[in-house]
């Protein structure tokens, strides 16, 4: 491709993507020699569009190999608990287990499963999807070493890759999971998942919906809309597509709103309202211009939680009636208004085009929430009124188009490789609301998003500007918050007397995996200053490109690119109440340790965990 052609094309886009406002900034487009033949049409390279294991490691950027080559392997061997078999009696999920001495009858039980994308093998009869337990409690022993998923039945491949529908809907077999998101913030029983065709879909849990609750929903892009990474909102309200428009050669966002009235006890059925993610359908609202041709990471956040029945009288969200005016009321105005946001963002990152951009949000939610909960006729004609055709709600930015997001910030940095929203903000904290730029040299980017989210007066409120950086190893490809909190953290402030510590394992605590170091860094932030805390180093990991953390229990997991393996690390102690129980890690000289490791059939990039119901 031509370089004067695709300078063209940006400043093209440029001019019509950003607000008069936000063109007047400091960033300037740059020249981009992708240095590969094109892909007819597209205005794109074949090497952009392929999804092979060469394409796809390129794209990832250099490993440690490639930056260090000769360089001897010093990292320590991290110490493993043994695995044990339980008797015939006790369930799948502890078959094998790692702390505990002997499984005993017990009613308690608890676990998570999740999904990993890989480049498969054989891709003409392995989608690339799998399903796996990452951690489980069941009859007083727990399992930390990560597996596939036996208890739902056939992991491999994921069963919703075999899902009819999905695979009339998509118009063949699923092939080649592109992009793949799971909340963690509120509860996402079922993970969304884009495939190379287009098809926009689900991936569930042994639980994530009852079996009657079909068709899984979803719906397959243009075929000149080609997805590349996915984000959802702090609610499950919104998910954020970022796709490349091979007509036009430009970068888009893709809104679409969510719907999960699936597993009816914990969720809302109200299409772009909070639910738990066993999703009902989706609807695309339509496309927002970027000025990047090639957006390939993408993070968001919006300002409403349902942290539990203690933020709502006692009450699950199934049990709040919007048609109640008073219960209404409650949540629109009154003591429970926080649980439904009023804006949000979406940060978007292209590394080719050498750009970062944050959307602003608030129109959505301003139109979702005063559509459902402004006053009971208000709702009771949105509910009348849905429906999937431009007109219906939520209705399309064609024929709404005051509702579309808008570009608030822009900057120009050397090849970002991966963005994250930060979500919450606990009550004792003393920090603001904040999002993450990674770039290639190992420099993590903060942000001040606060002007955002902030909803109340004893949060921070600053302007949306670049606060400061951390650094990291190099080649950071993926980051994910820590879920977990920690204490005596450097940066924060101590706990007071009695009270809690003050991380937000939501916004200023979490994991970067450094491929060009081969190690997974804990960085913790406060305001605009930030440190790593913990590098976690062992001779296990060759290739880590992805990380995720288990939701039940704080156990790190790192997809392996070139290893074909997810590895899994247990990052501190477990407290077990039920049985009065403490394990902490086996080597004193480590403050996590080994917890095992799966080996997949293919090269694994993308990695989750939830909660199994």
């Amino acid at each position: 491709m031509k370089i004067l052609t695709q300078l063209v094309s940006c400043l093209a886009v440029l001019a019509t993507a950003l607000p008069a406002s936000v063109r007047a900034g400091d960033s300037d487009a740059r020249e981009t020699d992708l240095q590969h033949s094109d892909a007819p049409g597209t205005g794109y390279s074949a090497a952009q569009l392929s999804w092979t294991k060469s394409a796809v490691d390129a794209r990832l950027g250099p490993s440690f190999e490639q930056l260090n080559p000769g360089v001897p392997d010093t990292r320590p061997t991290v110490p493993k608990r043994p695995s044990k078999i339980p008797p015939d009696k006790f369930y799948v999920r502890i078959r094998p287990y790692e702390l505990g001495d002997h499984p005993e009858p017990d009613g308690d039980y608890w676990s998570d499963s999740g999904n990993v994308a890989y480049i498969p093998d054989d891709p003409a009869d392995d989608p690339g999807l799998d399903r796996i337990q990452t951690y489980a409690y069941y009859s007083k022993v727990f399992a930390i070493s990560p597996r596939l998923d036996h208890a739902s039945g056939r992991p491999h491949p994921e069963p919703q890759t075999r899902d009819a529908h999905y695979v009339a809907l998509n118009g063949g077999p699923l092939q080649q999971p592109v992009a793949m998101v799971r909340n963690y913030a509120m509860e996402q029983n079922e993970a969304i998942v884009i495939y190379r065709d287009g098809l926009f879909a689900v991936a569930g849990t042994q639980t994530s919906r009852g079996p009657k609750e079909r068709p899984y929903p979803g719906f397959k892009f243009p075929p000149n809309k080609v997805p590349r990474a996915v984000a959802v909102t702090t609610s499950n309200e919104f998910a954020l597509v970022t796709v490349w428009d091979t007509d036009r050669h430009v970068g888009q966002l893709a809104v679409v709103a969510l719907e999960g009235k699936y597993l009816p006890f914990h969720t809302w059925p109200y299409m772009a309202l909070p639910n738990q993610g066993s999703f009902s359908d989706f609807k695309l609202l339509g496309y927002v211009d970027l000025p990047m041709a090639a957006p390939d990471s993408v993070a968001a956040a919006s300002n409403g939680l349902w942290t539990g029945p203690s933020a709502t009288g006692g009450r699950v969200l199934s049990q709040i009636d919007l048609s109640d005016d008073r219960s209404r009321a409650l949540v629109y105005e009154g003591a429970w208004q926080s649980v439904v946001a009023r804006s949000g963002y979406a940060i978007v990152a292209s590394k080719d085009d050498d750009k970062v951009v944050i959307l602003d949000l608030t129109p959505l939610f301003s139109y979702a929430r005063e559509s459902w909960l402004s006053s009971n006729s208000n709702f009771q004609e949105t509910l009348a009124a849905r429906g999937s055709e431009p007109t219906q709600f939520p209705q399309t930015f064609d024929v709404r188009p005051g509702i579309k997001p808008e570009i608030v910030w822009y900057s120009t940095m050397k090849s970002p490789t991966a963005v994250l929203a930060g979500q919450r903000v606990g009550h004792h904290s003393t920090d603001r609301f904040k999002a993450y730029v990674a770039t290639e040299d190992g420099t993590v980017h903060i942000i001040d998003t606060s002007s955002l989210m902030v909803r109340s007066s004893r949060q921070v409120r600053g302007r949306l500007r670049e606060i400061g950086t951390v650094r990291v190893g190099r080649n950071p490809t993926s980051m994910a918050f820590a879920r977990h909190t920690a204490r005596n953290l450097p940066l924060l402030p101590p706990p007071r007397k009695g009270g809690r510590d003050s991380s937000d394992p939501l916004n200023n605590l979490f994991y970067v995996a450094c491929r060009g170091d081969r190690t997974i860094d804990a960085v913790v932030t406060l305001h605009g200053k930030g440190v790593v805390y913990e590098r976690v180093q062992d001779s296990r990991i060759g290739d880590p490109v992805a990380v995720g953390v288990a939701r039940r229990g704080n156990i790190l997991l790192v997809a392996d690119f070139a290893g074909k393996k997810v590895l899994s690390f247990l990052m501190g102690p477990v407290k077990d109440r039920r049985n009065n129980q403490l394990y902490t890690p086996i080597d004193p000289n480590f403050s996590y340790e080994f917890a095992g490791e799966l080996h997949l059939n293919g090269s694994p990039f993308l990695v989750n965990s939830t909660n199994v119901n």
